[in-house]
């Protein structure tokens, strides 16, 4: 009768089970893998957080202010703070024009006519005017630039917000420093021929 040996056989065990080394080597690796992520995100946040600016920075930036809020600001500050504004401000006659674009999609002509004005600060009117004279041309030139590159849907918007962003951003770096606040139109029109 065969014996058996109730003594367990270390060479089939070894085979079976992984070495002690091996057996948490996919879980490690996964898991520097996952801190690996974790550690750029982190990182991408704090620059993000460090380097973006706020919705105030952003509107400096641009030349414009943020809305009020009502539950912060009371409405008499709100008057107060618009009428000096205003009193600070100039309007300034930055030209009228006549402009015909051709719109090869559609095969036809428009006409567009307006007049711009602009607002300065009350304090840079002599500075303006000073770099208005030196740059009124190219000032022109970019303007009819900007409404001939302009699609129908610009064109028809109703405060030409895009096209009046594109102008005081292109004026603004024309003059060579921000003096434009605002651009406004007046006597828009156009006809499609």
């Amino acid at each position: 009768m065969p014996e058996f040996d109730d003594a367990p056989n270390t060479e089939n065990d070894s085979a079976v089970q992984p070495e002690p080394s091996q057996e948490g080597w996919w879980l490690r690796s996964r898991l520097h893998v996952a801190l690996f992520v974790v550690a750029v995100v982190a990182v991408e946040c704090g620059i993000a957080y460090l380097y973006i600016p706020s919705a105030a920075e952003t509107a400096a930036l641009a030349g414009t202010t943020l809305p009020a809020t009502p539950e912060v600001d009371a409405p008499a500050m709100i008057a107060e703070t618009t009428d000096a504004e205003i009193e600070a401000q100039a309007e300034v006659d930055l030209g009228e024009f006549d402009v015909t674009a051709y719109q090869p999609i559609s095969n036809t002509t428009l006409r567009i006519s307006f007049h711009l004005f602009g607002t300065i600060r009350a304090e840079d009117r002599a500075a303006f005017d000073k770099a208005w004279q030196q740059s009124r041309h190219r000032f022109r030139d970019q303007v009819i630039t900007i409404v001939r590159s302009s699609d129908l849907t610009e064109l028809t918007d109703a405060g030409l917000g895009l096209i009046k962003r594109k102008i005081l951003e292109k004026t603004n770096r024309i003059l060579g420093k921000p003096y434009l606040h605002a651009i406004f139109f007046s006597e828009f029109s156009f006809i499609e021929q």
